[in-house]
């Protein structure tokens, strides 16, 4: 398994179609994953502190997981369809 960090998020051009863009953390390889523009914006948020106005889907999740008395501590990709 290779750790990644989340580079942050960027617009392909020319379709103006946002990535989430994900680095080796100790290599030189990139790995963009095409995404929604409603996930872009919460992912954005995330990484800027941004609080929006009400719970967006992922934090919903968080607080269902830490209700239950766990946390997610990783995620891994295991494959990679369609480019």
């Amino acid at each position: 398994m290779k750790p990644l960090d989340v580079l942050g998020v960027r617009v392909e051009m020319p379709t103006s179609q946002p990535i989430v863009l994900l680095r080796e953390r100790d290599g030189g390889r990139h790995v963009p994953i095409w995404i929604g523009a409603a996930e872009a914006t919460a992912i954005a948020y995330a990484q800027e502190g941004v609080e929006p106005p009400r719970p967006l889907t992922h934090d919903l999740l968080v607080d269902v997981v830490e209700a239950v008395g766990r946390r997610v501590a990783t995620v891994e990709l295991v494959r990679l369809d369609e480019g």
